[in-house]
């Protein structure tokens, strides 16, 4: 959102200091070059350019001066634009800015790669710590990795694979997921359940996200940086000076442009209306709005604005909403899959489809990929009564977690949930087998094992009763 925001503003100023350059070169040259401007039906002779008037005796250089004076009070509003360009290169540092963007969105996702490549070892680690503090001697995970950068069946205590995905497929739906995430925040579906619930958590309003309510007061964040950022008073203002002063050879102030600027589009039957007003003063009083002036000499085209400049819809909202449209389109999907943009992952058993929780829950898996069975041993210890105690079998313990969140597509987020399940993953005794021999610690495991290997279905129900 900050790339998409700031490369935003920043084609907004480039472009306004374009046209602000454009006027200035375009005024000097009116004042400094002969000739006759072309003509047109307001005025079929041509305005003349600012030189010709030395030519004229007694008056012409009064004249001369007023035109040169005139073209001056014509640069003021785009000397006025170039210093706005100025203050917010200053101020706000725009290129730094899409820097700063890129290399946040390089860390996060290499930091999301490094939780799913480091997680096997990780777990590994803390496994092993727990198992001293427990004061047992070895553990072992099921299903074991076989995914993670870190997933290293030499080492003991190996955890499993983060339950996420990153194919085509599911890289695009979790990519389209993430703007959608951005604009909706936190949606309400039936019977009390919600998506991607950590933004209500966070304060955000129901339906609305970072992007719609990013602002300190809630407003939609293009809102928010056109008003802080001045966007919206300098460009109607930039708009409004050239609809003045720079449509054509003549002075008329466009009243229909004046009124569209606070009243919005006028529509044809306005158009009319406004038309035939005019029209009628000419008629009736004899006044004419479009007074010739052979000052004003013609910078309509590039530097004038052909969309009207409004204080909430301008050449920034517009360039910022067609940004973000291109970043959450097709081609900023393809800008993630090579990671120029966030690269999400996606959580397993969630089919591609499933954008709702009531989908997830009536159709996704959050099952199998999400239980982790650990299993641990202990050698015999020293005995007080070594006569009456003779059995020296090893001690073995199981347990199996479940986590899971079909609210929210975010593996970061506050809205998982973890418990203890009923052991669902021992049912396959044979895979639990052939996980523990591939295990460093699979000696002290063999009599389990062997158990398992030759008690079939009911290998379980001995093993509690050895």
């Amino acid at each position: 959102m900050i790339l998409a925001t700031s490369t935003a503003y920043q084609l907004t100023i480039a472009e306004l200091s374009v046209r602000s350059a454009a006027i200035l070169a375009k005024l000097g040259q009116y004042s400094t070059e002969n000739g006759w401007g072309d003509p047109t039906w307001r005025l079929p002779t041509g305005a003349p350019y600012c030189p010709v008037y030395d030519d004229i005796p007694i008056v012409g250089p009064i004249l001369y001066a007023a035109c040169v004076g005139f073209q001056g009070i014509r640069s003021a509003g785009a000397l006025e634009a170039l210093g706005y360009v100025a203050a917010s290169m200053l101020k706000y540092n725009p290129p730094g800015l899409i820097s700063k963007s890129h290399d946040i969105i390089s860390a996060m996702n290499d930091m999301n790669d490094y939780l799913v490549d480091s997680f096997p070892e990780r777990v590994g680690n803390e496994a092993l710590h727990l198992a001293r503090l427990d004061d047992v001697d070895h553990v072992v995970f099921h299903p074991a990795c076989d995914a993670g950068a870190s997933c290293n069946h030499s080492k003991e205590g190996q955890g499993g694979d983060l339950p996420v995905e990153r194919n085509t497929a599911e890289s695009a739906a979790s990519y389209y997921e993430l703007c959608t995430a951005m604009t909706n925040g936190t949606q309400s579906y039936a019977v009390g359940l919600q998506m991607r619930g950590e933004f209500a958590k966070r304060g955000f309003p129901i339906g609305k996200g970072p992007l719609t309510a990013g602002g300190t007061d809630g407003r939609h964040i293009r809102d928010f940086v056109n008003d802080k950022s001045g966007t919206d008073t300098q460009l109607p203002a930039f708009y409004e000076f050239y609809e003045a002063f720079g449509p054509g050879y003549y002075t008329s102030i466009p009243v229909k442009s004046l009124i569209e600027q606070f009243s919005g589009d006028l529509g044809w039957f306005g158009d009319i209306l406004i038309d035939g007003a005019e029209e009628a003063l000419k008629d009736f009083t004899g006044i004419d709005l479009g007074v010739v002036n052979p000052f004003q000499l013609p910078i309509d085209s590039p530097p004038r604005y052909e969309d009207a400049q409004r204080k909430k819809e301008n050449d920034f909202t517009r360039k910022f909403d067609k940004t973000w449209n291109q970043v959450c389109g097709v081609g900023g999907g393809i800008a993630s899959l090579i990671g120029v943009l966030p690269k999400p992952y996606w959580l397993k058993g969630r089919p591609i489809y499933a954008m709702d929780p009531l989908t997830v829950r009536a159709t996704g898996d959050q099952l199998k990929p999400y239980k982790a069975l650990v299993v641990v041993s202990r050698a015999p210890r020293v005995r007080l009564q070594a006569q009456m105690f003779r059995d020296k079998t090893p001690a073995f313990a199981y347990a199996e977690s479940w986590v899971h969140n079909y609210t929210s597509f975010d593996l970061y987020t506050q809205d998982w949930l973890a418990s203890l399940a009923p052991t669902s993953l021992v049912d396959d005794v044979s895979l639990v087998s052939q996980t523990i021999k591939r295990s460093p610690a699979a000696d002290s495991y063999k009599a389990l094992t062997s158990t398992f290997d030759k008690g079939g279905a009911n290998a379980w129900s001995t093993v509690n009763t050895h």
